[in-house]
């Protein structure tokens, strides 16, 4: 083996991998959309595939959007909605009901007079 090669090949040895992906911070819309997606789709009993045909879309897409990884357009949702047999208006009232932060109440307010 050339002296050119062995250099290359140990420089390769010394390669780490890194993996890159988006961060996703909980509650952020994203993680929002999808885990209201699949938490609808699992109450209904069905299926990614089940879903994916209905809303005509490929598994894989509608997997990438219940992990957070897809951004789905308007028109997905409608069709996604239409797959889990669900108004698109409740989907989203769902959807923004996960996302509304508890109610503060101020500690005088929660104390018995």
């Amino acid at each position: 083996m050339g002296c050119a090669k062995r250099r290359l090949e140990d420089r390769i040895k010394g390669v780490k991998t890194l993996e890159i992906s988006p961060e996703r911070h909980t509650g952020d819309l994203l993680s929002t959309i999808g885990e209201t997606l699949r938490a609808e789709r699992n109450e209904r009993g069905l299926t990614l595939k089940q879903v994916a045909e209905g809303a005509h879309v490929s598994v894989s897409y509608l997997a990438e959007i219940e992990r957070g990884e897809k951004d789905p357009s308007s028109r997905v949702l409608e069709s996604i909605a239409s797959g889990l047999d669900v108004e698109v208006s409740e989907l989203l009232v769902r959807i923004a009901a996960a996302l509304e932060p508890a109610p503060v109440v101020p500690v005088t307010d929660s104390l018995a007079a």
